[in-house]
């Protein structure tokens, strides 16, 4: 089985597919497959080519702040960066799901915006309330505008949990999580 796992930035996503990862499933984290993309050497070349050296730190690497900005102000350069990494990341993940005798979670934060349903068996959302959320974001580093352009560069979070096939709630702490994960675990088919 395999199965997409989304939410809102800031609702846990990554603390929710830790939980199923401690439960055995191969957990795919579709933003690590787009780093791991953004900072291959043709990405890199494509970068500088379209936005100059500023788009890169000190190291030569992508410097993801700088192009968040950058594209998160502009649909234009949204586009130009999701059409240099979105084909690489799809191509790994259906790589990363082959294995047959196991279940699998892909994390993939813009499932629905992009169109990427097809293909899960399940797909499960993380929700939380909007003041927990900005907390984590706030904490992460992040100001109240890149927060608020961030949050509503994506899906509302209702009308994520209306497609969804389940629900995991994240304002508690981890164990409260786990506990969700591990009851949805247990009306799944063995592998």
């Amino acid at each position: 089985m395999v199965i997409g796992l989304t939410g809102g930035i800031g609702c846990g996503k990554s603390a929710a597919a830790a939980c199923f990862a401690e439960l055995g499933f191969n957990v795919v984290d579709a933003d690590q497959l787009a780093r791991q993309v953004l900072e291959s050497a043709a990405s890199v070349s494509q970068l500088r080519a379209r936005w100059g050296d500023a788009s890169l730190g000190p190291d030569g690497r992508p410097d993801r702040r700088w192009i968040a900005a950058k594209v998160f102000a502009d649909p234009v350069e949204l586009a130009f960066l999701e059409g240099l990494t979105h084909p690489e990341v799809a191509r790994l993940r259906q790589a990363a799901v082959v294995d047959t005798k196991r279940h699998h979670v892909v994390e993939i934060p813009l499932l629905f915006e992009k169109n990427l349903t097809a293909g899960f068996e399940l797909i499960v959302c993380v929700d939380c309330s909007e003041e927990v959320r900005r907390a984590r974001l706030l904490k992460k580093g992040l100001n109240e505008d890149e927060i608020t352009r961030r949050i509503n560069s994506q899906l509302p979070l209702s009308e994520k949990v209306k497609r969804s096939d389940a629900v995991l709630w994240n304002d508690g702490g981890q164990p409260f999580l786990r506990e969700q994960v591990a009851a949805l675990v247990g009306r799944l088919p063995a592998p």
